[in-house]
């Protein structure tokens, strides 16, 4: 049957491979990889090339390890030039670890976009000095009309500029009609008299009243400030911007009462500059100098009647005084980027030096918020004084300013804890990453609820914040700036009533509040901090979507809990001791 099968010339002999004796210079040749078309001499003769259909894929491997040799070089360049782009713009050391971990994509992405910037920020300098006239010359100086000599230049152009005729000329093929001007001469005629140079902008806000300031300038300031290289914010500071911009702060917040309309928009774009100063190393260090200014008058703000009506306002408040754990970090920065092995070690510089006569972090905090409460603005202040059986009766609550805007929050915003059998989360049972996975806007993102709820958020994150703060003190619960007597105060304050009422929030919405809690229940754990046993009863296991372990329908019972790691210790109750809920 096997007859019918001829072989064609082209194709070699079967018998010819197999049983033909090796060449002695192809011993040093691979069996599997031969050349591509190249001819091997027999000892019978010379053979014809083998034909491609089959011949093994020889340079594959090859060609793998080439090209993981160049994504391994081009990754160690895109984090080289990743390294001089955060230098260039100072990115302070507390922000670097976040950005070394992005892919080498995102890096190279960013890289392109830091050199199209400065390309177009030079580009525009350089367009500046061109004048909109072709007929003059930009060597020769321009003629006055009334040939009078010329005054010196103020910084803001057009400002003291008298009035004068200017010269018309027809060009053809203009797209005017009937002697209208384009949009760009329009926009370059309105823009004309606004600052552009940081030393312009420093004399702006010196001169300017914050009653009377263009909120839009503000906003273009905070901009420059945010998004410029280093440069620019070194050179705003060096003309003495952060004094014109601390006294317009310090205008908006002396006035009676603010404008809404006007004076509090001021007041949430000034704030959002000092955030957008913290993002160098020249502005932290600004911060630095004149800290617990403004941290001080801020949280005086928030404890009066005359505190912004705006949440978002109220919120960036808070996240400034998160600020100042970034411009005096308890613990030096962690490794730097996949590529620090490659680099020399440097030896991390000395923390920065906190305000005469604080010695720790936290020292600073607590006075921050233990600012007197400013009286009433409607009418006097009177004080009252007690009486000696009640002054002896009575508890120090030193955080009752600071926790009464948080129950402001939970009684002004009170449909929202709608509840009830919520639980507050045991911390090592929540898988956090879960929690704070970003999530697609839903319908209740953007509302007054959603607003109210990231502002509470926001304190407990604070709150917290000074919790580890106080942890890293490391000094006896009997010191008067230990952990313990920091919870301890903040229960006297009513700190277990504001979590019981928060903990009604939706979990599926507020997801981050929830950890926020969990969390500041676990710091105080950690400090020896022991709960009323009313409070215990509301701890729980987080919903199955955020939960460790694989058993998430098992009762949190008293004897269990003292099986779980992390979670708080129960109370030891005494004989004939009522439990209150």
């Amino acid at each position: 049957m096997f007859k019918s099968f001829k072989r064609t010339p082209s194709e070699p002999a079967l018998g010819d491979d197999i049983f033909a004796p090796r060449p002695l210079h192809a011993a040093k040749e691979k069996e599997n990889r031969p050349m591509k078309g190249a001819t091997v001499a027999a000892s019978t003769g010379s053979r014809k090339p083998i034909p491609a259909k089959l011949a093994p894929k020889f340079g594959k491997e090859r060609e793998d390890m080439l090209a993981r040799r160049d994504t391994m070089l081009e990754a160690v360049a895109t984090n080289r030039a990743f390294e001089r782009m955060l230098d260039d713009l100072q990115i302070p050391p507390t922000l670097r670890p976040k950005l070394e971990t992005l892919e080498s994509p995102v890096k190279a992405a960013m890289v392109r976009s830091n050199q199209f910037l400065t390309l177009t920020s030079s580009s525009q300098a350089t367009t500046i000095l061109r004048r909109t006239r072709s007929t003059d010359s930009l060597d020769s100086p321009r003629k006055s009309i009334s040939g009078a000599s010329d005054e010196p230049s103020s910084p803001f152009v057009g400002v003291s500029m008298t009035h004068s005729r200017t010269v018309s000329v027809s060009v053809p093929g203009s797209p005017t009609k009937f002697g209208r001007q384009p949009k760009e001469k329009e926009k370059a005629t309105r823009d004309k008299g606004k600052p552009i140079t940081p030393e312009q902008f420093a004399i702006f806000l010196k001169q300017t009243s914050s009653l009377t300031i263009d909120v839009e300038l503000v906003k273009k300031l905070r901009l420059y400030l945010r998004n410029e290289a280093a440069g620019w914010t070194e050179a705003f500071l060096a003309s003495d911007g952060y004094a014109g911009l601390d006294a317009r702060l310090m205008e908006l917040l002396s006035v009676e009462w603010r404008e809404e309309q006007h004076d509090d928009k001021c007041l949430h774009e000034i704030l959002r500059c000092f955030k957008a100063l913290s993002t160098s190393a020249a502005g932290c260090q600004t911060l630095r100098d004149h800290c617990p200014h403004p941290f001080s008058p801020l949280i005086a703000l928030l404890y009066s009647d005359k505190k912004p009506g705006e949440l978002s306002t109220r919120q960036l408040m808070v996240e400034l005084l998160l600020i100042l754990f970034e411009l005096y970090p308890s613990a030096p920065p962690g490794p730097r980027g996949p590529i620090s092995s490659l680099r020399p070690k440097v030896v991390p510089a000395a923390a920065p030096a906190l305000p005469v006569p604080h010695a720790t972090l936290f020292s600073l905090i607590r006075v921050v918020l233990l600012t007197e409460r400013p009286g009433p603005a409607e009418q006097p202040h009177i004080p009252l004084q007690p009486h000696d059986f009640i002054e002896q009766l009575h508890l120090p609550r030193i955080y009752k300013a600071y926790l009464q805007e948080l129950s402001d929050v939970c009684r002004d915003y009170f449909w929202v804890f709608c509840h009830p059998n919520n639980t507050v989360w045991v911390l090592s049972q929540v898988d956090e990453a879960k929690v704070e996975r970003p999530k697609a806007p839903g319908g209740m993102t953007g509302g007054v609820e959603y607003e109210a709820m990231m502002y509470l958020t926001t304190h407990f994150r604070f709150v917290n914040a000074c919790a580890g703060a106080a942890l890293d003190q490391r000094v006896p619960p009997d010191h008067p700036h230990s952990a313990f007597k920091f919870h301890h105060d903040l229960q006297l304050s009513g700190m277990e009533r504001i979590i019981a009422t928060a903990r009604k929030a939706s979990t599926a919405y507020y997801g981050t509040l929830h950890l926020e809690m969990s969390r500041y229940v676990s710091l105080a754990a950690r400090a020896g901090f022991v709960f009323t046993p009313g409070f215990m009863a509301l701890l729980g296991m987080p919903p199955t979507g955020m939960l460790k372990t694989s058993d998430p329908h098992a009762p949190v019972t008293p004897s269990r809990l003292r099986t779980v790691p992390g979670a708080p210790k129960l109370p030891t109750l005494i004989k004939g001791e009522a439990i209150v809920l």
